[in-house]
């Protein structure tokens, strides 16, 4: 589990404390990504050594870098950036598909600051991290007011102390849709199993009188990240993906 790392006084006043923040909230923010030189933002560091930015504000700024934009939203999906979201900024995994529904759609509609912003400056964050302090695995433990599901998730989207999170397919994807356990899911994944998932869906099309046409896909799980890409990408609305 992540150590807590806590603002104890004003930035400026105390550097050594300050750039243990900073590391602290690389790590948590970026997945313990390493980073190249150019990947660093020396402005955002700066802005919270002078005091000008909370660790609220410092950990907003970093997620709605172009560096993270490029890491985990470019070279992923979006179900996979959501996912990947909440494990950075909140601590936690998704709870259920509609969470993360509504974090794809605020992506597609509002834009990648905002999708960054909703969970940084939601009541649940001050709730538990405040203003100066750098978010942690919360859920590595038990939580009141989370299920045992999540302990499961959060063991699940964790690649160990020396791992990082890389762009690959949603580790939750499957979980949350059929509410099972992720590691049982992770286990049908590597010996080719022939499952296949139902996707509904509205479509942008206008036929009628309907303003979107109600669609119904199903897929194997090879095509499962593919065919949500596509759907999202023609403008389309997922609405469940459940065990065909």
């Amino acid at each position: 589990m992540t150590a807590t790392a806590t603002l104890a006084s004003t930035a400026n006043q105390d550097r050594s404390h300050a750039a243990d923040i900073i590391r602290a909230a690389y790590r948590q923010v970026f997945g313990n990504r390493y980073l190249m030189e150019l990947d660093v933002q020396p402005s955002i560091e700066a802005l919270f050594i002078n005091g000008d930015l909370t660790v609220q504000g410092l950990i907003t700024a970093l997620a709605q870098s172009d560096t993270y934009r490029r890491l985990f939203l470019e070279e992923n999906g979006p179900y996979r950036f959501v996912e990947l979201n909440f494990k950075h900024l909140m601590g936690r995994p998704p709870r259920d598909q509609a969470e993360i529904s509504a974090h794809v759609r605020r992506l597609a509609d509002e834009g990648f600051e905002a999708e960054i912003a909703s969970y940084t400056y939601s009541d649940e964050y001050l709730n538990n991290f405040g203003i100066d302090t750098v978010p942690y695995a919360r859920t590595a433990t038990t939580v009141v007011g989370e299920s045992t599901v999540a302990y499961q998730r959060t063991q699940a989207l964790d690649p160990g102390f020396a791992g990082f999170d890389a762009d690959r397919a949603s580790v939750l994807q499957i979980s949350l849709a059929s509410r099972s356990n992720p590691t049982a899911v992770r286990a049908r994944k590597i010996v080719g199993g022939g499952k296949r998932f139902s996707i509904s869906w509205t479509s942008k099309v206008q036929m009628g009188t309907a303003r979107r046409s109600a669609q119904r896909s199903v897929v194997s799980y090879a095509s499962l990240s593919k065919t949500i890409q596509s759907i999202q990408a023609q403008g389309g609305r997922i609405l469940t993906i459940a065990n065909a």
